[in-house]
């Protein structure tokens, strides 16, 4: 089915949330490759007023995820330089829902970056990625940059899946703002750091010590077991997970995420704590705890910037909601530059270095892996959430890969290969050569032909 031919489904899908069954319909919605709109959705009210038109909320959520539906939506477009370059923002034509008096065509401009977008499809494809995700966002606005899934259909973006040794960054600052002293003392383990039992969620009498920063670096799970146990509890671990946002939708048509409660199972609130079981997210959750580590804030990603008709009015669309205030700017940096380790010392050492040197240069990249096994597909799944440049966040990255018997690159190798898209030009790789991906003002043909009033013809 073509791209136009599955914007037409958009209309039937409104019918859907609106009480009419699937099955009259015949519509089997894990046959697109575009986020579909959650089953809440309701039609926005329009008025023939400009000053009260308003785009259908379903529009919100529409978000073409395979390369395929990219480059797909790429024909639809009636301007596009000949070859994109970075700044170069998606938008195109799709039909005015049924039932609506706006003008045809509903012309949509996304927060999608054409040329980046493309070179993460490029590095999924050279790293041989069969199941995949990459989201690309700006932590200081919540814009998603890209979003690229490599089969959306077997793994979809909208799902959860294991939070994996994600969920460290979230222990390692809760144990930092309740008992900083207590987190900061130095932590001892026997035999694995990666291998708990119950009896090592208690600190042995002896044994190796690590202080938490490498632990967190080297992703040691008896020291965030410990950690959860005893210096942060099930209900303040339960709230903290909540308040990163991993309980609540990450976005427009993406799942919640999930943690179970351990109670008073010391062993179960250890491997929720260390993240051996007990959390699962979707790769929206992965990017915002990403962002997160910016300014301390739990951004709402954006997509879509701007809605016009046929008429050249602009509708107003959801305006997203203000960042709310995770941690204290001083907590963001520590944990921030902790996880600094990660990729110069820790878990992602190999995947930042080419030939025993930085692979971005000065470029420094703040970020956490994470790897548990998993069902639905099967396979081990591997995550990367990280920021750069570590001193002054101006990118978040999160990748997420399902790995099986044969695996070419790691999900922190996806990830480096996207930084250095971001900030590496011809070989030379710089903080400021991300600034290209930025644009300081709306491109001024794509404004005049957004504008422009179209024949509905």
């Amino acid at each position: 089915m073509t791209w136009r031919g599955r914007l037409t489904l958009l209309a039937p899908i409104l019918l859907v949330a609106l009480g009419v069954t699937a099955s009259r319909l015949e519509l089997s919605l894990p046959e697109l490759d575009w986020l579909a709109p959650p089953s809440g959705l309701r039609l926005g009210e329009v008025s023939n007023s400009p000053s009260s038109l308003v785009a259908p909320e379903g529009l919100v959520e529409r978000l073409p995820v395979s390369e395929a539906a990219f480059e797909e939506a790429l024909q639809t477009v009636d301007w596009l330089p000949a070859e994109p370059g970075p700044g170069t923002r998606l938008w195109e034509s799709v039909p005015v829902p049924a039932g609506s008096d706006l003008v045809a065509p509903l012309r949509l401009e996304y927060t999608l970056d054409v040329e980046l977008t493309r070179q993460v499809f490029a590095v999924l494809e050279k790293s041989r990625v069969g199941l995949g995700h990459v989201l690309v966002l700006d932590p200081a606005t919540g814009n998603v940059l890209a979003y690229a899934s490599t089969d959306p259909v077997r793994f979809p973006p909208t799902r959860h899946y294991p939070a994996a040794s994600l969920i460290k960054v979230v222990t390692a600052a809760a144990a930092l703002d309740m008992a900083p002293e207590s987190a900061r003392r130095t932590c001892r383990f026997v035999g694995s750091p990666y291998r708990l039992t119950r009896s090592r969620i208690d600190p042995p009498k002896g044994g190796t010590e690590v202080s938490l920063s490498k632990a967190l670096a080297t992703s040691n799970n008896q020291c965030f077991a410990q950690l959860a146990v005893h210096t942060i509890g099930a209900t303040a671990m339960l709230d903290v997970i909540r308040r990163f946002g991993f309980l609540e939708a990450a976005g427009p048509a993406h799942g919640a995420g999930v943690a179970e409660d351990p109670g008073e199972d010391a062993f179960a609130l250890g491997r929720l704590g260390c993240g051996l079981s007990g959390c699962r997210i979707t790769p929206l959750h992965a990017a915002r705890l990403a962002a997160t580590l910016d300014e301390g804030l739990l951004v709402e990603p954006r997509w879509l910037s701007r809605v016009v008709d046929g008429a050249g009015r602009d509708l107003a669309v959801a305006e997203s909601g203000e960042p709310r205030r995770v941690l204290t700017p001083e907590l963001t940096k520590s944990v921030r530059e902790m996880l600094v380790e990660t990729t110069q010392r820790g878990t992602a050492r190999n995947a930042f270095k080419s030939r025993g040197r930085p692979l971005l240069g000065a470029v420094r990249v703040a970020g956490k892996t994470g790897s548990l096994s998993g069902r639905n597909p099967d396979g081990r799944y591997e995550w990367f959430a990280g920021v750069a440049p570590a001193e002054n966040p101006r990118i978040a990255v999160a990748t997420l890969v399902v790995q099986g018997e044969l695996w070419w690159r790691t999900s922190a190798q996806v990830a480096a290969q996207v930084f250095e898209k971001l900030f590496c030009e011809k070989g030379d790789c710089r903080a400021d050569h991300v600034e290209r991906w930025f644009p300081q003002a709306p491109d001024a043909a794509v404004a005049a032909e957004l504008s422009a009033p179209k024949d509905p013809s």
